[in-house]
C-alpha cells in the first residue's frame, strides 16, 4: 500500500511542479515529494560497492546544473541518496533516507518520460478520438445518465438543462493517472528484480502488470464520471443562467491529485507485488567477484549503454538551423487592415490607429534585416516573392485570392520562408483567411482563444533549457491573448508549448469574439501549442498564435521583440542538414542499445543505481553538445544600423509598468504608458536588471526606492562619462526616493520639500510649453529644463561625454495623467503633458545642441 501511495504522490508533484493544471505550487511540490520518499524508505535496496557509488555520485553531478524545475528533481533526489549511503553516518534513519531518495528518483524518471509524450500528444488534439468517446458515452448511459455524444462533446440532458462537457483525454485519461502506471511499472519491475534467483521473476512481473493494467481500464471511466457528476453539481448549485467556472474542478490540481491518491487504496488492494527475498531491514551492498574481465566487460557493457543514451537524447532535441541567408524580409499589407506596419510610431497619432499596429517592430528589425512591404496594391505573385527571402503574412481581414495562396505555397517550396501570425477567436476571420494558407503546410489555427488557469490574462512564459533553437535568446515572458495551433498530424516541432491553460470559443456576440474568462465544462485544457514550425520543400513555416504581443504598446515588454527577432533569423536560414533521413528509425535503435545495455547489467547488484547514473551523465553531455551547437548555428545577427537603446531599469525602480495590454496597477499609479511613450521620439526600450542597466545607449530610472551598490556607483559613472545618457524622474509622492543616490554623484539634487508655487504652472526654459501642476521636487544645479514659477524642477548636466537629467515631477507622466490607457483617444490636458514629455526626452536622451 505505501509504494502505491508514493508513486501517486510523486505523480501528484509533477502537477504542482509544473503547472499543468493550476499555477506552479512549490510548497506541494517539495510537500509530495517528501512524503513519496518517506513511503518509500522502507522498501529494500541492493546497492552497488562503495567506490561504484562515489562513482555515480560524480556522474550525476552535471545533471544537477543542467536540468531546469521540475526535473532537477530527478538528480537533485538520486544525488541525495547517493550522498547519504556514503556518509559514514550509521543507523536507520540514514538508511531510510538513502532507500526513499533513489527509489524516488527511478519512479520519476518515466513518469517525466511519458508526460513528454502526453503533452506532445494532447498539445496536438484533446479530443478523445470516436472509438473511445463513443464507450465513455455508453458508460455514463449505463451509469442512468441521459447523453449522446456530439462530436467531441458529451451532451447531458439534466433537470431541463443541456449541459455539454468536453470529452478530452485529460478527462478520460489525466496526466496524474497516467504518470501513476508509468511509475507502478517501473516499481513493479524493480520488485521483481529482487527476486533475481527465484523462479517466476517475469511471471511476478506479468502479473502484477496485468493486474495494473486492468484496474486501470476499469478506473478510468469511473473517475471521469465522477468528474461528470462533480461538475453537474455545480452546475445544479449555480446561477441557472450564467453556470459561471462550473468546470473549475476539472482544472483543480488538488482534485487530481486527490483522485489519484484515492486509486493508490485500490491498487495496494488489488495488485500483487512480487514479493522480494530481502527483508526491508538493511541495504544488501554487492559482494561481486573483482574479477577484470568481469569488470571489463562491465565497464564496456556501461560505456556502450551511455553512447546509445547520448545518441538517443541528441536525435530527439537538435534541430540543425541551416546556412543563412540574405536577410530580405517583406511584410505583407495586402487584405490585412490590422496593426499595419505603415503608420508611424511617432508623436502624432495616438488610440488605436497609434498603438496597435506593428511600426515599431518593422523599425527595429530594420536594425537587422533589409525590409521591405507588399503594400495593398502590389501584386502577391511569383515574381514580387523573389524579391524576399523571408515572408510575414500576418493577421489577415480579407481573403486570399486562390491564385495568391498558390503563390505562397510555390515560394515555400522552392526554398522560401514563411511566417503566419494569427490571433485570437478568428477574430476578424483572421484564422481563416490565414487556414486558407496554413492547410497546404499540414496545420490550423484554431479558432479559440486560451486563458491561463488561475489567473486568465497573466499567462507567463518561460523556455525550457533544452528548447528550439531559435528560442536561445528569448527571456521569460508574457503571452497576452493566444489561440491554439492545431498541428494535425503533421511532421514538424511544437516550439512553444504550454501548460497551465484552457480554451473558450469565440463568443460571436462580442464585437471582438473574446469570450468571458470562465470555467465552461466544454472547455478544454492542458498542454497547447502557439508556435509551430515545420518545413516543406526546400522551405521553412513558423505559425505564431498571438499577434497582439508584437503591436507598439506591447512589443518592448521583455521577450517581445527577442521572440520576434529570433522567429525571423530562424527563417532566414536554410532547412538544416545533418539530420539522418530515417530519424526515428535511428532513435528506436538507440532505444533498443539502451535496453539491452540495461539487461546486460541485471545480474549486477544494484546495477540500475548504475545506470540510472550514466543515464544523467549521458543526458548532460547530450544537451550539452546540443545546446553549444545550436548556440554556433543560430547566434543574434549583426546590426545593420542603430536606433537609440534606452533600458528602462529595473532594480532601483519597481514601480508598476504594463504586461501586455493592462496596467499592473489598474488605479493609474504606474508609469506604464512613460514606458510606452519613450520610443516615439525615435528609439526602442528594453526593461534590465543589475548590471545590464548600462548595456544599452541611455538609461530611464523611474522614481527608483533601492539603493544602489558601490560597484553599481562606480560602474554607473564609468557609462555615463564614456557617453552614456542617465535619466531619472522622481515626485513627491515617493516617500522613500533614493533618486539622489543616482544625481549626487553627477553633481544634481532633488529636494522634496520645495515650496508650493500656488498656482503657478509648470514651464519649460524651451521650447514654450506649459501645463497646470500639482507638485514638484527642487532640482538643484545644472542647466535648469523646467521651472514652477522660478523654481527650478527639471535640469541636466554634462558629465564627460554623457549627459544626466532630473526631473522632478515624475507624477505628471504617471498612467493616470498620461490618460490610463493606450487605446483612450488624449484629451487636451493629456496632449500637452506629452510635448513637455517629448521635449524632456529629446533634452535627456538626445544629442543637446552646442552652445
Amino acid at each position: 500500500m505505501r509504494i502505491w501511495f508514493a508513486t501517486a504522490f510523486l505523480a501528484s508533484a509533477w502537477l504542482f511542479g509544473l503547472g499543468y493544471f493550476t499555477p506552479v505550487h512549490l510548497v506541494a511540490w517539495i510537500g509530495a515529494v517528501v512524503v513519496a520518499v518517506l513511503l518509500l524508505g522502507d522498501v529494500p535496496v541492493r546497492l552497488p560497492r562503495r567506490g561504484e557509488r562515489g562513482l555515480a555520485l560524480l556522474l550525476v553531478l552535471p545533471a544537477l546544473w543542467l536540468a531546469p524545475f521540475p526535473y532537477c528533481s530527478m538528480p537533485i533526489l538520486l544525488s541525495c541518496g547517493l550522498l547519504a549511503s556514503l556518509l559514514p553516518v550509521r543507523g536507520t534513519s540514514m538508511r531510510f533516507v538513502t532507500r526513499g531518495c533513489l527509489l524516488a528518483s527511478l519512479i520519476l524518471l518515466p513518469q517525466a518520460l511519458l508526460l513528454l509524450g502526453y503533452q506532445n500528444l494532447t498539445a496536438r488534439s484533446h479530443a478523445l478520438p470516436h472509438v473511445l468517446a463513443a464507450p465513455v458515452a455508453g458508460i455514463l448511459r449505463l451509469l442512468g445518465a441521459d447523453v449522446a455524444l456530439d462530436g467531441t462533446s458529451l451532451v447531458l440532458q439534466d433537470t431541463g438543462v443541456t449541459d455539454r462537457i468536453a470529452a478530452s483525454w485529460e478527462l478520460l485519461w489525466d496526466p496524474a493517472t497516467a504518470s501513476v502506471v508509468a511509475g507502478g511499472l517501473v516499481v513493479l519491475a524493480y520488485l521483481a528484480s529482487l527476486r533475481r534467483h527465484a523462479p517466476g521473476q517475469c511471471r511476478a512481473f506479468l502479473r502484477g502488470a496485468g493486474v495494473l493494467l486492468l484496474v486501470t481500464l476499469a478506473w478510468a471511466p469511473l473517475r471521469l464520471a465522477l468528474l461528470v457528476a462533480l461538475v453537474l453539481q455545480q452546475q445544479l448549485r449555480a446561477d441557472v443562467a450564467a453556470f459561471p467556472n462550473v468546470g473549475q474542478i476539472l482544472v483543480s490540481s488538488w482534485v487530481h491529485a486527490v483522485l489519484v491518491c484515492a486509486w493508490a487504496v485500490v491498487l495496494g488492494r488489488l495488485v500483487p507485488l512480487p514479493g522480494p527475498r530481502l527483508s526491508g531491514a538493511a541495504p544488501a551492498r554487492a559482494q561481486a567477484s573483482r574479477c577484470p574481465a568481469r569488470l571489463r566487460r562491465r565497464g564496456a557493457v556501461l560505456a556502450a549503454y551511455a553512447i546509445a543514451v547520448a545518441m538517443l537524447v541528441f536525435l530527439y532535441c537538435w534541430t540543425p538551423v541551416g546556412e543563412r541567408k540574405a536577410g530580405r524580409v517583406m511584410v505583407v499589407e495586402r487584405h490585412s487592415a490590422w496593426e499595419p506596419t505603415t503608420e508611424p510610431y511617432g508623436t502624432e497619432v495616438y488610440g488605436e490607429a497609434g498603438s496597435y499596429n506593428y511600426a515599431a517592430i518593422y523599425a527595429y528589425c530594420s536594425q537587422y534585416y533589409d525590409m521591405s512591404r507588399l503594400a495593398a496594391d502590389d501584386p502577391l505573385d511569383d515574381g514580387t516573392l523573389e524579391l524576399c527571402d523571408v515572408l510575414i503574412i500576418k493577421t489577415p481581414t480579407a481573403r486570399y485570392a486562390p491564385e495568391e495562396v498558390e503563390a505562397v505555397v510555390r515560394f515555400v517550396d522552392r526554398g522560401g520562408s514563411l511566417l503566419l501570425i494569427g490571433d485570437h477567436t478568428n477574430v476578424f476571420n483572421m484564422n481563416t483567411y490565414l487556414n486558407d494558407i496554413a492547410r497546404h503546410f499540414g496545420f490550423t489555427f484554431r479558432n479559440d482563444l486560451l486563458f491561463r488557469v488561475g489567473d486568465p490574462y497573466r499567462q507567463q512564459y518561460r523556455p525550457p533549457a533544452l528548447a528550439h533553437p531559435l528560442l536561445q535568446h528569448v527571456p521569460p515572458m508574457s503571452f497576452a491573448v493566444s489561440c491554439s495551433i492545431d498541428p494535425g498530424s503533421s511532421r514538424g516541432s511544437m516550439v512553444i508549448r504550454n501548460v497551465g491553460l484552457f480554451n473558450l470559443p469565440p463568443a460571436y456576440q462580442e464585437s471582438n469574439y473574446h469570450p468571458q474568462a470562465e470555467y465552461r465544462p466544454y472547455m478544454e485544457y492542458g498542454a497547447w501549442c502557439q508556435l509551430w514550425s515545420t518545413v516543406f520543400g526546400r522551405g521553412k513555416v513558423l505559425a505564431f498564435a498571438d499577434s497582439t504581443l508584437f503591436s507598439n504598446f506591447c512589443v518592448y515588454q521583455p521577450g517581445k521583440t527577442e521572440l520576434f527577432m529570433s522567429m525571423v533569423e530562424w527563417l532566414n536560414h536554410h532547412p538544416g542538414r545533418g539530420v539522418p533521413r530515417n530519424r526515428a528509425l535511428w532513435i528506436l535503435t538507440a532505444l533498443v542499445a539502451c535496453v539491452l545495455g540495461c539487461l546486460g547489467l541485471r545480474e549486477k547488484a544494484g546495477a540500475w543505481i548504475l545506470v540510472l547514473s550514466v543515464t544523467w551523465c549521458a543526458w548532460s553531455v547530450a544537451v550539452g553538445g546540443t545546446l553549444h551547437l545550436h548556440g554556433r548555428a543560430l547566434p543574434l545577427p549583426a546590426k545593420k544600423q542603430s536606433l537609440q537603446h534606452v533600458v528602462i531599469d529595473r532594480s532601483l525602480s519597481t514601480v508598476p509598468l504594463f504586461t501586455g495590454a493592462f496596467a499592473d496597477d489598474p488605479e493609474g499609479g504606474g508609469y506604464g504608458l512613460l514606458e510606452q511613450w519613450i520610443p516615439r521620439v525615435g528609439n526602442y526600450t528594453s526593461r534590465r536588471g543589475g548590471m545590464e542597466v548600462l548595456s544599452g545607449d541611455a538609461l530611464v530610472v523611474i522614481c527608483p526606492t533601492l539603493l544602489p551598490g558601490p560597484q553599481f556607483r562606480d560602474a554607473l559613472l564609468d557609462w555615463v562619462q564614456s557617453g552614456g545618457r542617465l535619466l531619472v524622474f522622481d515626485t513627491p509622492d515617493v516617500e522613500e526616493s533614493t533618486a539622489n543616490s543616482l544625481l549626487q554623484l553627477f553633481g544634481l539634487t532633488s529636494i522634496h520639500n520645495a515650496a508650493d508655487q500656488e498656482d503657478e504652472p509648470l514651464r519649460l526654459a524651451e521650447p514654450s510649453l506649459e501645463t497646470p501642476l500639482q507638485a514638484a521636487c527642487e532640482i538643484q544645479g545644472g542647466e535648469p529644463l523646467a521651472f514652477w514659477g522660478e523654481v527650478p524642477i527639471a535640469a541636466r548636466t554634462r558629465f564627460g561625454d554623457g549627459w544626466v537629467t532630473a526631473v522632478g515631477f515624475g507624477s505628471l507622466f504617471n498612467d493616470a495623467s498620461m490618460g490610463y490607457h493606450w487605446l483612450e483617444p488624449p484629451g487636451e490636458p493629456q496632449l500637452q503633458r506629452y510635448e513637455i514629455l517629448y521635449a524632456l526626452l529629446r533634452a535627456a536622451l538626445q544629442e543637446p545642441p552646442e552652445r
